[in-house]
């Protein structure tokens, strides 16, 4: 069943029993950062204080029931979270508005905007698509609001020309122009935008560079590792990684490649290194309790950064007919690597720059006459990544050509070949007229007496568009870094580390009940067993040789409805002739016959279309005493004893 689409103005009940929902917020244009906020409203349409008003600068509501969870860019432009834990909105706040701001520009150059919301499980509850944004800098997507103790959410669609502090003073927020409501002025002051490969590192920028609270910073190990991490998932884990699948999902097993989280929980229940792992919202697991501490130090840099550790996972999963009813189990990796190869050992280049995408590593020249220079960039354990920036050098004079120049904090390293820095020149040049600085990824691995530099880009016939025209990929700086993991400061990100509450096993949508004399089809173990079972008053009477497997010969439809994923029911008839019929030898035909005065049906298990089958019937132990027909039975047998027997010719899936 598809989701609500909202129009501007409707309004919808949430479900009864909701505890709590995400309110994402997205745009098509990710090179334009949006300013997601939510600002709780008492009955006079008003904050209490200036602590109900929640955004990237103050990420929770005093007391956490409203949470902003970042940014991140996707496949059809970037989205804003907001999470709402619905069992926790005080109770003197009757609304929370959500709302988003523009630093520069209007909504409507923003593309397509919606606003969804989505349950716990993940689950598309409504959603809203904005057609009518024009030059708003502030626009006020919808809200959620309280309604004789039921929620309720409306699609609003209204927009501001005073941007974030007209919209916030409207709701009673008290604005200092040099405070908090606006966009920070420190940062590197580059433009940035989104990754110009799944690879990058890249943030974009608000309209004075610097990123937003929560945006992922992406290890570097996982850019060229295998997902190499087995993470250990509990059974408690499963309901949320359940969730991240269609509800109707019925193929049996599935692959999910996806980004995954690494959040450090300080103040959890698991100890001070937890560290867990995410995905789109939800807990999937948990670093191991032995090599939690050796990433706390990695993990906790970014964290107090201000960002959230990233990098590429893999879930395997299966759903299948368990003995009680639907098992589902997971098998997950993450990209994680070591540790000392998680970060950069040295800062982004400090002049405007663009990252070049990853493509086959190529090695530096010369790096032995500049050894001094290297000595301070190779790691205690031998090997690193590292920024590396590219230049072209013009000989004076003399029949030596152009070539690359590869410098690390610019001082130079090392050259690439000439026949190499024929196939990049071209790009750096490029990109020098745009005012930009060629920079990439670039490893070392040394000792103290030698070491070797590799550069890991594109070259100029690889560079798309997006790379040489297109705004700068940049990386931000991350805090310097501390001997002792513990001592990161991560009190600005704490709201976002708060463990997230666990993801109750959604109720499986079950179709009602069919009619008295229904007769419905099944199988279990993916084919394998093949079952028909007719109801008979207040039970089903099924084709079950027993009561010794996961289907009993006489069922409740609650428990046979539990136990199996998907019924077919028959809508169609036809009779069968007693001197015979070829519909009847077909592999699984179902027929409907009477036996005195008991209803009874029947499916034919019999592959090779012999005329005496191998038909399994509804006839039960009890019954079977008092009927001359058994439970596995000849065709012979049904024609001979059985009165007004149809075959089934037609089937629909009870939904």
């Amino acid at each position: 069943m598809s989701s609500p689409k909202l129009s501007k103005g409707q309004n919808l009940p949430l479900p009864d029993g909701l505890a709590g929902i995400d309110i994402i917020i997205g745009w098509a244009r990710p090179e334009i950062e949006v300013d997601a906020s939510a600002l709780l409203l008492g009955a006079d349409g008003r904050v209490g204080s200036d602590g109900d008003f929640v955004f990237y600068n103050q990420p929770q509501s005093p007391n956490g029931s409203v949470r902003f969870l970042g940014v991140r860019a996707t496949e059809d432009g970037a989205e804003a979270r907001i999470a709402i834990d619905l069992s926790a909105i005080p109770a003197n706040v009757r609304t929370v508005a959500l709302a988003g701001s523009v630093v520069t520009g209007s909504f409507g150059q923003l593309g397509e905007l919606t606003f969804r919301i989505v349950d716990q499980a993940g689950h598309l509850l409504a959603v809203y698509a904005a057609g009518d944004a024009a030059s708003e800098s502030a626009f006020l997507f919808g809200e959620v609001y309280r309604r004789d103790g039921n929620w309720k959410v409306r699609a609003v669609g209204q927009g501001w020309a005073t941007g974030l502090a007209g919209l916030a003073t409207d709701f009673g927020v008290d604005i200092d122009d040099g405070g908090d409501a606006e966009p920070s002025e420190e940062g590197s002051g580059t433009e940035t935008s989104p990754a110009q490969d799944s690879n990058s590192n890249v943030d974009r920028a608000r309209g004075t560079g610097a990123p937003a609270v929560g945006s992922p910073y992406r290890l570097w190990t996982q850019a060229r590792g295998w997902c190499d991490y087995e993470l250990a998932v509990d059974s408690e884990h499963l309901p949320a990684i359940r969730s991240l699948l269609p509800q109707d999902f019925l193929d049996g097993s599935a692959e999910l490649t996806l980004d995954v989280e690494l959040v450090p929980e300080p103040d959890g229940t698991r100890g001070p290194w937890a560290i867990s792992v995410r995905a789109r919202g939800r807990t999937i697991g948990y670093i191991g309790a032995e090599d939690a501490p050796k990433w706390a130090g990695v993990v906790r840099r970014i964290v107090a950064s201000g960002f959230i550790p990233t990098t590429a996972g893999r879930i395997w999963v299966r759903e299948y007919d368990g003995w009680d009813g639907v098992d589902f189990s997971a098998y997950v990796q993450i990209a994680l690597g070591e540790p000392g190869e998680a970060l950069p050992v040295n800062e982004p280049p400090t002049v405007p720059y663009t990252m070049l995408p990853r493509s086959a590593f190529v090695q530096v020249t010369k790096e032995d006459e500049h050894f001094d220079v290297l000595l301070d960039f190779v790691p205690a354990g031998g090997y690193g990544l590292l920024f590396a920036t590219l230049h072209e050098i013009v000989p004076a004079g003399g029949r030596a050509k152009p070539h690359v120049e590869v410098r690390i904090n610019d001082q130079r390293i090392g050259q690439l070949t000439p026949q190499m820095s024929l196939r990049y020149l071209p790009m750096i040049r490029h990109l020098g007229q745009r005012g930009f600085v060629a920079a990439c990824w670039g490893d070392i691995k040394g000792s103290t007496v030698a070491a070797k530099v590799r550069i890991d880009a594109i070259k100029a016939n690889e560079a798309t568009t997006d790379v040489l025209d297109g705004p700068p990929a940049t990386i931000p700086s991350l805090r310097s870094a501390l001997p002792d993991p513990l001592a990161y400061d991560l009190t600005p990100m704490r709201s976002l580390l708060i463990p997230l509450p666990e993801v109750r096993p959604a109720a499986r949508l079950r179709p009602a009940e069919p009619p008295d004399g229904s007769v419905v089809r099944f199988d279990k173990s993916r084919g394998r067993y093949n079952y028909v079972a007719v109801r008979r008053g207040n039970h089903w009477e099924t084709t079950a040789s027993g009561d010794w497997g996961s289907i009993d010969e006489t069922m409740s439809w609650t428990d046979l409805a539990a136990r199996v994923r998907k019924f077919d029911i028959a809508t169609a008839w036809d009779s069968v002739p007693r001197h015979g019929d070829p519909r009847v030898r077909e592999y699984l035909s179902v027929v409907q016959f009477m036996v005195g005065h008991s209803y009874l049906a029947a499916v034919n298990i019999c592959t090779d279309g012999s005329q005496r089958g191998d038909w399994y019937t509804t006839v039960t132990d009890q019954n079977g005493r008092q009927l001359p027909v058994g439970g596995n039975v000849e065709w012979s047998e049904i024609v001979s004893n059985g009165a007004d027997v149809q075959v089934a010719t037609a089937w629909e899936q009870l939904t």
